[in-house]
């Protein structure tokens, strides 16, 4: 059963640091196209949202993300930290818990040999 739960740690542990990794990349590539944007000449960019629909996935992309709000930006950054130092702990410290006592009063099969 311990081994279970070490097992059940370890992969909860993993999988927040996987979600806290993907969302610090989905940060960064948010701040890299609101800052492709934003050094866009203005005429540029207005034309770009007037002809939003006819554009291609990537300047629609960084039109949409131009929009985004630099607040929600921060919150899902402190998010990311927050998940991967939460996965890190709960992912590292799974080989730390302890076994049952009654496994740990059982001698082993070499000292029961020797006796």
């Amino acid at each position: 059963m311990v081994a279970l739960a070490r097992w059940l740690m370890a992969l909860f542990g993993g999988l927040l640091l996987g979600c806290g990794l993907t969302l610090h990349g989905q940060v960064a590539l948010a701040r890299y196209a609101r800052e492709e944007v934003q050094n866009t000449f203005v005429l540029w960019r207005k034309i770009g949202q007037a002809t939003f629909y006819f554009q291609g996935g990537e300047t629609r992309m960084a039109l949409a993300m131009n929009e985004i709000p630099p607040e929600a930006l921060r919150e899902s950054d402190r998010v990311a930290w927050v998940l991967l130092i939460l996965g890190g702990v709960i992912a590292f410290s799974s080989p730390l818990v302890r076994r049952s006592q009654a496994n740990a009063r059982s001698p082993k099969p070499a000292a029961r040999a020797r006796k």
